[in-house]
């Protein structure tokens, strides 16, 4: 059965997610039976040790690991790349 984190940890994260631009409601953060902290995100699940999963998951945020794939680009660019490659440029 999984626990929820502590009020504390609730806030921490709730205004780590709103100052890096990030939806606090996006994000999950719960106490397994294990004793890690399972955090979900909008691309993906990450487990954490207790002690010290708020310091760990900030780093992955910052490193943007559970943000959205970004789409490629669209449009001209790709008209351009593409004659460049076919030798039309």
């Amino acid at each position: 059965m999984t626990q929820d984190i502590s009020q504390t940890e609730r806030q921490l994260l709730f205004n780590l997610l709103l100052a890096s631009g990030r939806d606090p409601e996006s994000f999950s953060a719960v106490v397994q039976p294990d004793g890690l902290v399972r955090v979900s995100g909008p691309r993906g699940t990450a487990f954490y040790p207790r002690d010290s999963w708020f310091t760990r998951f900030s780093r992955h945020l910052d490193k943007s690991f559970f943000d959205p794939d970004v789409p490629a680009p669209a449009g001209p660019r790709l008209a351009r790349k593409h004659a460049a490659e076919m030798g039309n440029a």
